[in-house]
């Protein structure tokens, strides 16, 4: 498929296009605004970032995959229910693996980690009627937490930058740039002005698209 074929398929379908790209046109956290206040509190650090990556890693996918098998015949309410009580179980099973392997390390996020049971990013999707076959909840769960490790590991990096002066414990710089990174406001601060960078770039991103089929349309290229 050659460049301009690859274009007017990617705008033709754009949000076909959209939702297959997780981790840049619609990340989870960026553009959807999902789990932001486990990021906003407890992602301080690139090692606080790596334990909830982790942990969603282990959760995210499994629960999608098995509510989409069990809850196929289920009413929306019903799924209400059973949507965290599979995170909660696929969470316990995960918490406890990730303390054998990590110790207390593992345990360094606080309560901050069991709030992802019940996020929307892991969750949220009981509310759709439609049946998902097996196939597309790995393949949908797996974009999302792509898409979660990326903004989480970013954003973590950039608190602890600007809040320690370190990057993973090293530390890079003597002073303090923003001291408020390390805290809640500050964590929903930088995530608000990410994820309009973020907005800005996809948006440059489709404009960049479309001036390019605008071009290839009138023969310039």
């Amino acid at each position: 498929m050659d460049r301009r074929e690859k274009i007017h398929n990617e705008l033709l379908n754009w949000d076909n296009t959209v939702r297959k790209r997780k981790i840049t046109l619609s990340n989870p956290v960026f553009i959807k605004g999902l789990a932001l206040a486990p990021l906003a509190l407890a992602a301080t650090t690139v090692k606080n970032s790596f334990i909830l990556s982790v942990m969603v890693i282990l959760l995210l996918t499994p629960t999608r995959i098995i509510t989409s098998l069990i809850t196929r015949h289920m009413s929306v309410p019903l799924k209400t229910f059973f949507y965290p009580l599979v995170s909660a179980l696929v969470f316990g099973v995960a918490y406890y693996g990730m303390y054998k392997v990590m110790g207390t390390w593992a345990l360094s996020v606080g309560l901050y980690l069991p709030v992802l049971v019940v996020d929307p990013l892991i969750v949220k999707n009981f509310e759709k009627t439609r049946k998902e076959s097996f196939l597309y909840s790995i393949i949908n769960g797996l974009r999302n937490t792509g898409g979660f490790v990326v903004a989480c590991m970013l954003l973590g990096a950039i608190r602890e930058v600007l809040a320690f002066g370190t990057f993973a414990g090293i530390q890079i710089m003597a002073v303090s740039l923003l001291p408020m990174a390390q805290h809640s406001f500050g964590g929903f601060l930088i995530i608000g002005l990410m994820s309009a960078a973020w907005n800005v770039g996809v948006k440059a991103y489709k404009d960049k698209l479309e001036k390019e089929a605008a071009a290839y349309e009138s023969g310039v290229k």
